[in-house]
């Protein structure tokens, strides 16, 4: 269904998702754990391949910031795979701090900011784990926002009995640049990088009370998209990286990038920047500064589908229908009542709102302009059909354009991907987040002339966010909030330890399997199983089965 990821306004997607939020700092202090006896095992030194690094503790979880898990992607190592880190002398000691974030332009003043040396995870274990299930979260941003830092705070999950690993990698153009002259010409860099990382967790995980044979990578948005990425990649089938997957918000432009398109695309960033010798120009795109490949990159990047790489040879989408991708696992896959509303939002915000209908019908042609290539969707009919699918409404344009967005990007999407993996014997669980009261991950919060509902991202303080960062961000009822909170993270969870969301105290309502027909309903007070049917009634899906096209006339 979807070619591309769609960009109206220079759309700065996922700038909700790579704000630190400063609530989330842990406090702590380094602790020997021995008291007076010299010989006991201190708990917050750990030995990895690389050598032996001290955390800090909180609570009752030992947390490890800023552990590299690769070299430094500079100079030579600048658009190359990822090369695993040296051995070090003597002990790395943790501190409270993040590491640097890979290179992006900030969301606020546009300036180059992060830094390239940003390969760096974060493990977050309960004190005296051993053989804990692995959950290795991947964030958010377009592929050109965020980090595994402080916005995410996943002591919650940690406290349910399961190491949580957060991590940064490449983005942008430093992450994805396909370019003939280098030697991963197809770039996916970023992807590397997390895999690479999955190695490290392969490797090292056990040392932090944790199964390096029961991990769950789990991501949102370009995260889960990540996710989806990796539950196709031969390359991660062949190492066994993970054995679970949790995708949110992430079934968007399934069919991704080719090659020559991907390219083709980098030799106009290379030329613009002055790099049009083919035989010099990964030289010359390693020497320029950060700044310059930030300002020669758009709003998103995309994943390049290589078929002379065993990484990523076939599109989501094509593996997908092909059975071209790894039948072994267990996936929990989903998507929001009302994704669209924030891109819509963005725009309002950033001096873009929707003063008539000349300007939505605009706004809808220029969202299908880039898969017009291959179908040739009629635009103006699509606008129409979703005025009506809308009528009453006090905002008519904005509902329309965000459910546009919602149904053809994501959900309908998340319904094919389920029912795809489900077909496919694999334990699958689908759910559709609706709390309308989602907390507005913007910080500070923002005003928009309409409602979010339940926004893209919504759900991801759920999981991720403490109570009290939550709570103060949370329009509805709280103790509503923190009971579907609560269900989630015992949902997440539970998945992660046994690939079945359902718990065993039998609090939670019972999730059943994508198979039956059924998904979960995430709302507030408490989830509900529903019928598939009326999340796809819902969200127009047969009309996208069969979308008005502009057809060539009749001769």
């Amino acid at each position: 269904m979807n070619a591309a990821f769609p960009r109206p306004n220079g759309l700065p997607l996922f700038k909700t998702l790579s704000l630190a939020v400063a609530a989330l700092s842990l406090t702590g202090c380094l602790s020997s754990g021995g008291g007076g006896d010299d010989t006991t095992p201190n708990p917050l030194a750990v030995s990895t391949t690389e050598g032996q690094v001290l955390g800090i503790k909180t609570d009752n979880l030992r947390i490890f910031r800023a552990i590299p898990y690769a070299k430094p992607p500079v100079g030579e190592r600048r658009f190359a795979p990822p090369e695993p880190p040296e051995a070090r002398n003597g002990t790395l000691t943790l501190s409270q701090d993040f590491g640097n974030s890979c290179p992006q332009s900030d969301i606020t003043t546009g300036a180059a900011a992060g830094d390239e040396d940003c390969l760096y995870l974060n493990v977050y274990t309960p004190t005296d784990a051993k053989d804990l299930p692995v959950m290795v979260w991947i964030h958010g941003g377009a592929f050109v926002f965020g980090n595994g830092g402080g916005e995410y705070d996943p002591t919650r999950l940690a406290a349910q009995d399961v190491v949580v690993v957060t991590l940064n990698y490449r983005l942008g153009n430093l992450g994805f640049l396909a370019h003939p002259s280098l030697v991963s010409n197809g770039g996916n860099f970023g992807l590397m990088d997390q895999q690479q990382a999955l190695r490290w967790v392969q490797q090292n995980i056990e040392a932090f009370g944790g199964d390096a044979d029961n991990v769950t990578i789990f991501g949102e948005s370009a995260g889960g998209h990540s996710v989806m990425s990796h539950i196709v990649s031969p390359r991660a089938e062949t190492e066994g990286l993970f054995q679970r997957a949790i995708v949110q918000s992430g079934s968007y432009a399934p069919f991704q990038v080719p090659k020559a398109a991907a390219q083709a695309g980098g030799v106009g960033v290379a030329n613009a920047l002055g790099c049009t010798d083919l035989d010099t120009a990964a030289d010359c795109l390693r020497a320029l500064p950060v700044s310059s490949l930030l300002a020669a990159q758009g709003s998103q990047s995309m994943p390049t589908v290589d078929p002379d790489s065993d990484l990523l040879p076939k599109s989501i989408m094509q593996a997908l229908n092909e059975g071209s991708f790894n039948d072994s696992l267990d996936v929990l896959i989903g998507s929001n009542q009302n994704e669209g509303t924030l891109f819509v939002a963005l725009d309002e915000v950033g001096g873009n709102p929707i003063d008539d209908e000349a300007e939505y019908r605009s706004r809808v042609d220029a969202f299908f302009q880039p898969y017009q290539a291959s179908v040739p969707y009629d635009a103006d009919q699509i606008a129409t059909d979703y005025l009506a699918r809308v009528a009453g409404s006090a905002k008519p344009f904005e509902a329309a354009l965000s459910a546009i967005w919602t149904d053809f990007m994501f959900a309908c999407n998340a319904y094919v991907h389920a029912s795809t993996f489900a077909g496919a014997s694999m334990n699958t669980f689908q759910y559709w987040f609706r709390d309308e009261d989602a907390p507005w991950t913007l910080v500070p919060p923002v005003a928009v002339s309409f409602p979010l509902g339940a926004t893209h991202a919504g759900e991801i303080p759920y999981v991720l966010y403490p109570d009290s960062v939550m709570q103060t961000r949370y329009s509805g009822d709280t103790a509503d909030l923190l009971s579907l909170s609560e269900e989630m993270v015992d949902y997440w969870t539970q998945f992660a330890k046994t690939g079945d969301p359902n718990t065993t105290d039998g609090v939670a309502a019972s999730w059943a399997q994508a198979a039956t027909g059924n998904l979960q309903v995430l709302d507030v007070p408490n989830a509900a199983s529903s019928s598939a049917l009326t999340f796809l009634g819902y969200h127009n899906c047969a009309y996208w089965q069969a979308p008005p096209l502009t057809l060539p006339a009749a001769r």
